[in-house]
């Protein structure tokens, strides 16, 4: 038993566009949705930023706390102004 050919296919290109744009925005809600629970962005920027804001307050490339200690002005001096020490 053969089949004729559909000759109408007037309306497989919209439903194929229809499906091909779900299976689109589908994706990129589940993008946005990894982006956000993962804190991809936040983790891109805040992580060297502990690195950055070290070197900015103390001039070593360390996060805040660990180069507080390595500021020239923490350092022990063998010399002082005060003429009574």
């Amino acid at each position: 038993m053969k089949h004729a050919p559909l000759r109408n296919r007037k309306g497989q290109f919209v439903i194929e566009a229809v499906l091909l744009m779900v299976v689109g925005v589908g994706f990129f809600i589940w993008g946005t949705n990894q982006l956000r629970e993962g804190k991809i962005l936040a983790k891109l920027i805040g992580g060297p930023w502990e690195k950055v804001s070290g070197m900015i307050e103390s001039g070593v490339w360390e996060t805040p706390d660990k180069a507080r200690t390595s500021h020239p002005n923490q350092y022990d001096r063998s010399l002082t102004i005060d003429p009574n020490g």
